[in-house]
């Protein structure tokens, strides 16, 4: 329809005007071509009155070049945050994994640091320092990896609770093996990471007691992997058992993780009601 009424808007137009040019003496048609309008053949751009088609018109000389603002300078804790990541091997992966992921970083003051798996938007919390902010972005980017897991609709509230404490768990254990790095690169000029001490010492103590029931068993001790792979264990159960007894609570509500997951679970699974559940 829209068509059509164009057409015909088009033709009646042209014959109104050819109309009224005649009663002017019949010179409209070459002031329409001069004009780069509608000719006698109905194309575009105007004809050149022997029926062959448009006339060329010139393209407009291109003007002067828009100088572009210049790109502003990173935020200062920006900077500092990424020159400390950049000292170690899992800090520049963090970095990477970001760049690579399309993640929007903010540094604003106060609110803690977290990530918003909805929005893809890391928070950091630029009131802590420089080396605390790099060992926070390896946390958070942690759960950017595991964005969406566990699922909440698929696992029971215990469950639940459990799987998301471990991820806490996982990414604090990269913040303090981030924060170690560091502090072999520095030579120790930097402090200890959240729970770092509490994970050193029961990874310490698990080797001791591996190596001491190893002598009495008359067995070698343990090689350097064994002594990892005992003491990491150990490391991980207490930092875990941290996040469950409340010892370590959000940055952001001074909660108890175990809380704070429970009601996510609730209000995940909260029916109104129970209508639409």
């Amino acid at each position: 329809m829209g068509t059509l009424v164009t057409l015909v808007s088009t033709r009646v137009e042209g014959r109104v005007g050819d109309a009224v040019c005649g009663v002017f003496g019949g010179k409209c048609a070459d002031a329409r071509q001069r004009a780069g309008g509608l000719g006698d053949s109905g194309g575009a751009g105007g004809g050149d009155g022997t029926g062959h088609g448009p006339s060329p018109v010139p393209s407009p000389s291109p003007g002067p070049t828009v100088p572009q603002p210049p790109t502003p300078p990173p935020p200062k804790e920006q900077s500092e945050t990424e020159n400390v990541l950049n000292e170690t091997q899992l800090g520049r992966d963090a970095l990477k994994w970001v760049k690579d992921h399309g993640v929007r970083v903010i540094y604003r003051p106060g609110g803690g640091s977290y990530y918003d798996g909805d929005a893809n938007v890391f928070y950091v919390d630029t009131n802590q320092s420089p080396e605390d902010r790099a060992n926070t972005f390896v946390h958070e980017v942690n759960h950017a990896e595991h964005r969406n897991d566990p699922d909440i609709k698929k696992l029971s509230r215990d469950e639940f609770i459990d799987k998301s404490i471990d991820e806490e768990t996982e990414g604090t254990v990269e913040a303090i093996q981030n924060n170690q790095e560091l502090q072999k690169n520095r030579n120790g000029n930097a402090p200890d990471t959240l729970l770092q001490q509490e994970y050193e010492d029961a990874y310490n103590a698990a080797v001791a007691r591996e190596n001491a029931a190893r002598q009495k068993a008359q067995r070698p001790p343990l090689d350097a992997a064994g002594e990892k792979a005992v003491g990491e264990k150990a490391g991980r159960e207490r930092v875990k058992q941290a996040f469950v007894n409340g010892e370590v609570v959000s940055s952001v509500d001074g909660h108890k993780y175990a809380d704070n997951y429970g009601k996510a679970w609730d209000d995940a699974h909260d029916c109104f009601l129970w209508i639409f559940c």
